[in-house]
């Protein structure tokens, strides 16, 4: 889904969205003044559907993290982690075994201890066989959990040397309340919740028994816009402070308004990645994925779609050409330089005539361009592709979660991760991807990879996993965007991390 990135997946994924009722956002009077807020408003066309961090379902929900929950570890500014919940931690010299120290004295806004014990119950829950979490694979080396006095031990089935990024956006929840978790959850972060209506609006209040930095804002209020118009109109005129994934068309002319500004990564690692089934026809046939990858004008549906904000997949991997990871060219990975003669041959070899692309009705106004465009390339060598815009439950309801079948059908959806390929590349895991990929040589590749210590020999190791991916396009991955958010000027320390995550949790107001 939008992911987390899981973006779907996200994955999500979509790795990204979800449904319920319309809201629009009305005042009786103008905006306060920033003398006067004590509440921050945080607008989108999107709801947030429910409140459970290890089973997100979307990447909206991702916003939450800083503000509601904490984790052993925490992503920094610099794309780094740094301690959280944990105060330190070490592995052994195989980097098979972790051992975290937890903050003495933490508690959960009830009151109840976020001790050891707390964090081992965590864990056991997400490893459940029943607990759908987009984090899986990353967990899933995870042997045994053990405590001893305020350390959570980690016994992991082979080594890790990136383990404390590995478990970063796994949450601390109080796992006794998951059968209700909707109605007024312990939280582990700055802020608790206050009311929470799903799909409509959510409102958070400081946690006054926060380990850490307490909340600079009293209160936050996340509501949900009638559409992408209505959103940015009252960003515009106050009534709201916070534009959750701003528009791409509407950037340039935001940037112009002193009273605005925009929020993004310093280096976005957040891949827009269109998804097919590997399972059945017609893309179980390589050269048809072949042909679609050779039939996109990666440039031009960038500069349509996202109005240039981000750079080209040149090699159709979800590590970004710039990364220091990508071994690109010198690595032997093929380049899809857009030929619509190439992909005319390989759709008639493989016998192939149209299929459809399987769309979101308004939310992501540029899931409908990246098609039309796509639409109007494969036109030109006589393939017919429909355009097929859904509901955004109906949309996820087709692919999602792995494991399903949809014949047929071209789905865009995208993934936020951080920079490091251990957490884009692991979307291509066995059942991870919704496109059904499943690949044993590409499993032990990986987990060969994230667990060599050496930074040079580890990007070797990734230079044979991205190969797989470059020959055998589980995904068409296209190119890289920015992840725009927008704020009133007078927000303070909001920042976004390389996979387009907003944070929050330090905002203040001049």
């Amino acid at each position: 889904m939008l992911r987390s990135q899981s973006n779907l997946k996200k994955k999500i994924l979509v790795a990204a969205i979800a449904t319920g009722m319309v809201l629009s956002i009305t005042t009786a009077v103008g905006p306060a003044t920033a003398a006067t807020k004590t509440t921050l408003v945080v607008g989108s066309t999107q709801g947030i559907p429910q409140l459970n961090p290890i089973i997100r379902t979307f990447a909206y929900e991702e916003s939450l993290f800083p503000l509601l929950w904490s984790g052993l570890a925490k992503w920094t500014r610099r794309g780094t982690v740094a301690p959280d919940l944990a105060s330190s931690w070490k592995s052994n010299a195989a980097a098979d075994k972790w051992t975290f120290k937890i903050r003495r004295g933490a508690k959960f806004s009830d009151g109840s201890a976020l001790d050891a014990k707390a964090v081992k119950a965590v864990f056991d829950y997400a490893k459940l066989p029943t607990t759908v979490t987009q984090e899986a694979n990353k967990i899933k080396i995870i042997d045994k959990v053990t405590t001893s006095g305020n350390d959570v031990i980690f016994d992991l089935s082979s080594p890790s040397a990136l383990f404390p990024e590995a478990i970063a956006w796994i949450k601390m929840i109080k796992v006794s309340q998951v059968g209700n978790f909707n109605v007024n959850p312990a939280t582990s972060g700055p802020y608790q919740v206050d009311a929470f209506s799903p799909d409509i609006s959510l409102t958070l209040k400081a946690n006054p028994r926060y380990y850490g930095a307490k909340a600079k804002i009293p209160s936050i209020k996340f509501v949900k816009s009638s559409d992408p118009t209505a959103a940015v109109t009252s960003l515009r005129s106050g009534d709201i402070d916070v534009l959750y994934q701003l528009p791409l068309a509407d950037a340039a002319p935001l940037k112009k308004d002193k009273n605005l500004k925009l929020v993004k990564a310093r280096v976005s690692s957040t891949s827009v990645t269109w998804e097919y089934d590997l399972t059945s026809a017609p893309f179980n046939d390589i050269r048809v994925r072949q042909a679609v990858a050779y039939a996109t004008d990666r440039a031009a549906i960038l500069k349509s779609a996202y109005y240039g904000f981000g750079k080209v997949s040149t090699f159709n991997t979800i590590v970004p050409d710039k990364s220091a990871w990508n071994c690109g060219k010198a690595g032997g990975l093929t380049a899809y330089k857009y030929d619509l003669q190439k992909a005319k041959a390989l759709f008639a070899a493989a016998g192939v005539k149209s299929f459809t692309w399987w769309g979101i009705a308004g939310a992501l106004p540029e899931f409908d361009a990246m098609g039309q465009v796509l639409q109007a390339s494969l036109k030109k060598i006589g393939i017919d592709m429909k355009i097929e815009n859904n509901e955004v439950g109906t949309w996820a309801g087709k692919f999602y979660p792995a494991g399903k079948t949809y014949p047929g059908l071209l789905l865009p959806n995208y993934q936020s991760v951080p920079g490091e390929p251990a957490f884009s590349m692991n979307f291509l895991l066995s059942g991870r991807a919704e496109s059904n990929w499943n690949n044993a040589a590409y499993d032990a590749q990986y987990t060969k990879a994230i667990g060599t210590l050496n930074a040079v020999e580890r990007k070797a190791e990734w230079c044979k996993a991205l190969k797989m991916e470059n020959e055998q396009l589980p995904l068409i991955t296209p190119f890289v965007f920015d992840v725009l958010h927008a704020s009133r000027a007078n927000v303070k320390n909001a920042w976004v991390e390389a996979g387009g995550q907003i944070h929050l949790e330090g905002a203040s107001f001049k």
